[in-house]
């Protein structure tokens, strides 16, 4: 087989597919291009979701008519040198083959002038096409302008999204290049409408409250570590505020936007203990670290980089976030923003029977819901605190006599854990007894109790039962909601006074081309202003069960912004999962007779009840075999 030199259109084009994925790529290359030139204010302007026209215009140093010829020839930039300069890259843009790649599948434009000249230069190119520097008049500064992205590459257009899903990148991949640089101001457009307009502010915390709204930047705490090499500034959000998607991780180095497996570990191992392990803390965190040790020219896209010294990289950063959580004010407080306000019909906060589906979306009116309203709140603040000491939870018909003292048993450190005839669980018997028992007057059957308002203990002929009532009851529920659907969408309860919440352009979308799914589920939303979305209603299920709209539905976008192109069904699967889940009897909840009696005999019809949707046992079967073991009578 004869060697080729390849023509330098295909060059091109095969670089293009290397670093253009999509038009929120050229969106990334311009605007890195624009700071690099020292730009303070930076225009985007998008049509189409940028299939039509991506440009970018800026204030920087702009080019002369030397600068200008060579623009769009491959691997020609300003920023590198000589070889060593490879090895200390200080600048966002350096390979030189962004604008060339650009031009090879699409109709680019460059006006520039330099500050200090009279006249600018405009320069075209397409495809392999590049024309010569003609003067022009332009302001100080640059604009680039693409038209008509991969019209030579149909297959590559083809694989295009929608075009509010184009654009949702577009606006993402923004927000990550105006973070790091608060001084700078940026307006993006979209068909001529204004979308975002981010004024220079002197505060990172101002920037993620312009770019995310209040309620994202007002629960940040502040981040500062500085160490000989590296330099960690940066906020993080509270773990009560975790979310539930990654994409609210933001890590900058040296003013990149990066990913990185081994940062991303020091912030779940941060976290770890303080937030539920599918909940990923909010961050932005800014590292500023030598040039030259660090690699920044890994990959393409130059999102990946490569750390000389790993293991101080990441011991720096687990260190610093661990002294700001550590000297944070963690704990939960109650929430009575709302006790004086009338909730809608059935936000009473009162739980109904565990039962059917049915009962549990009855919503009922309550004359006293102000009352009501305030009675949960508090409750719900005392649950958040563990009481000062355990106390085993039994209905009266399991002992001989209502003052007889039981031994507490101390259960497994991991519940879950089925035991085996071959590996017999760890359980020890405590010497000192319950002192108090908590007499149900409305009991389960014999030979059933409550422990710790968490399990619920039984038995059979040849063992002793163990279930946990939120794993138990979430199984059920999510059946009954499945059954549901089948046969058409799932109730909802709308809002006397709809909710609204501050939202990204992906989360937007997602709300727009997932309505229909959200519609299965019994939420309806409708835009709100450019940034906002209104709650209408919301599944009669969750109501008066003390569960926020607006913090529900920002998970239920989370999940739907992560994966775009995930199958419907698929998406609605994890989201009943997560409603019922969300509706489910809670650990820490005080069961009656009748309910502890509901949910086994509901438990017996259901299908897969030995695991809650999450894969989760529900149940730990402790044979009499084993109990003999552990008590030494065999």
């Amino acid at each position: 087989m004869a060697i080729n030199v390849l023509p330098v259109h295909l060059v091109n084009k095969i670089a293009a597919g290397e670093v253009i994925e999509r038009p929120s790529s050229i969106v990334k290359e311009l605007v890195e291009n624009a700071l690099d030139a020292g730009a303070t204010r930076i225009d985007v302007a998008v049509e189409e979701g940028g299939r039509k026209l991506v440009a970018v215009t800026d204030n920087g140093g702009g080019m002369d008519a030397a600068d200008a010829a060579l623009a769009f020839a491959p691997h020609a930039t300003s920023k590198i040198t000589v070889e060593d300069d490879l090895y200390r890259i200080g600048t966002l843009g350096f390979r030189g083959e962004a604008l060339a790649s650009i031009a090879s599948v699409s109709h680019a434009h460059i006006r520039t002038r330099r500050a200090a000249e009279e006249s600018g230069w405009e320069i075209e190119a397409s495809a392999d096409q590049v024309g010569d520097p003609k003067p022009c008049p332009a302001g100080p500064g640059t604009t680039v302008s693409i038209r008509d992205l991969f019209f030579n590459t149909p297959a590559r257009r083809k694989f295009l999204r929608t075009i509010n899903t184009e654009f949702a990148h577009i606006s993402e991949q923004l927000a990550r290049l105006a973070l790091p640089h608060p001084q700078v101001a940026f307006r993006l457009t979209h068909n001529a409408r204004e979308v975002t307009l981010l004024p220079a502010v002197d505060s990172t915390r101002q920037r993620i409250v312009d770019l995310f709204g209040e309620d994202v930047g007002a629960d940040l705490l502040a981040v500062s570590r500085r160490d000989p090499k590296l330099a960690i500034q940066g906020l993080v959000g509270s773990p009560a505020a975790a979310r539930g998607a990654a994409k609210w991780q933001f890590v900058f180095l040296n003013g990149r936007y990066i990913r990185d497996r081994l940062l991303s570990h020091a912030l779940r191992e941060a976290y770890r203990g303080l937030c539920q392990g599918d909940r990923y803390p909010v961050a932005f965190l800014f590292l500023e670290l030598d040039p030259g040790e660090v690699d920044v020219n890994v990959h393409p896209t130059k999102v990946e980089v490569r750390f000389r010294d790993t293991q101080m990289v990441h011991g720096e950063l687990l260190a610093a976030l661990k002294e700001t959580l550590n000297r944070s004010h963690l704990h939960p407080s109650a929430d009575l923003s709302r006790a004086g306000e009338s909730p809608a019909p059935g936000q009473t906060g009162q739980r109904e029977p565990l039962g059917s589906l049915e009962s549990l979306e009855k919503t009922p009116a309550s004359e006293a819901a102000r009352q009501d309203s305030i009675r949960a709140a508090v409750a719900d603040f005392l649950k958040s605190t563990p009481p000062l000491q355990p106390r085993l939870s039994f209905p009266e018909p399991l002992s001989r006599s209502a003052g007889t003292p039981l031994p507490t048993a101390t259960l497994p450190r991991d519940p879950f854990v089925s035991s085996s005839p071959s590996s017999s669980p760890p359980l020890a018997v405590s010497r000192e007894y319950v002192s108090e028992v908590r007499d149900i007057s409305d009991s389960p059957r014999q030979g059933v109790l409550q422990v710790h308002n968490s399990y619920i203990v039984t038995q059979t002929d040849d063992a002793v039962v163990i279930i946990d009532q939120h794993a138990l009851h979430e199984r059920i529920l999510y059946n009954e909601l499945k059954g549901r659907l089948a046969e058409g969408k799932l109730a909802g309860q709308r809002l006397l006074i709809p909710e609204t919440l501050t939202v990204t352009a992906a989360e937007a979308d997602a709300a727009a081309s997932r309505a229909e799914l959200l519609g299965r589920l019994g939420i309806e939303v409708e835009p709100f202003g450019p940034r906002t979305l209104a709650i209408q209603q919301f599944p009669s299920l969750l109501t008066g069960r003390g569960v926020s709209p607006v913090e529900f539905l920002r998970e239920v976008l989370d999940r739907l912004a992560e994966d775009e192109a995930a199958d419907p069904e698929r998406l609605l699967e994890g989201l009943l999962s997560m409603l019922a889940c969300k509706a489910a009897v809670k650990a820490g909840d005080p069961l009656t007779g009748q309910e502890i009696d509901s949910l086994l005999a509901r438990a017996a019809e259901a299908d897969k009840a030995s695991s809650c949707p999450h894969g989760r046992p529900t149940t730990l079967r402790l044979t009499l075999k084993d109990l003999e073991k552990q008590f030494h009578r065999t």
